[in-house]
């Protein structure tokens, strides 16, 4: 859906590179974040409506206690967090939960859930997604 922002934080790897690729033919605006520092600049910098997918297991940030600054400033109460988690890994969407996000993702990314998390997440925020969730291609 064209106006949601996207922040994705995340270290560099392949399926963040996939996804980055297809969020940008979807139409989606992203900027990406491999730093603590990246992600507030990029948070701040970023227009709403903003989503926020982090990555749950990001070596440079803690991501427990980024999602609950994150909810704690009334700057960035509009904001849609995603938690990116790795598939299996026991307790974690329970703990990004906990923290804060509205909603968690399967890493690595399987497109089609990608596209229906995002969907749901712009209904959520009160937005009219444009289409069908799974368009012809």
């Amino acid at each position: 859906m064209k106006g949601l922002n996207i922040v994705i934080v995340e270290e560099p790897c392949l399926s963040r590179n996939v996804l980055l690729k297809a969020l940008r033919v979807w139409g989606y605006d992203c900027v990406v974040a491999e730093s603590e520092a990246q992600a507030w600049a990029a948070v701040k910098g970023c227009g709403e409506p903003r989503l926020v997918l982090a990555d749950w297991h990001a070596d440079f940030l803690e991501c427990d206690e980024f999602i609950e600054r994150l909810r704690a400033n009334p700057a960035f109460q509009g904001t849609f967090i995603l938690g990116g988690v790795p598939r299996g890994a026991v307790g974690a969407i329970r703990r990004c939960v906990t923290a804060g996000a509205d909603d968690c993702i399967s890493r690595p990314y399987d497109l089609d859930e990608v596209r229906l998390r995002l969907r749901n997440a712009s209904l959520v925020m009160g937005l009219t997604p444009d289409g069908p969730v799974f368009p012809e291609e």
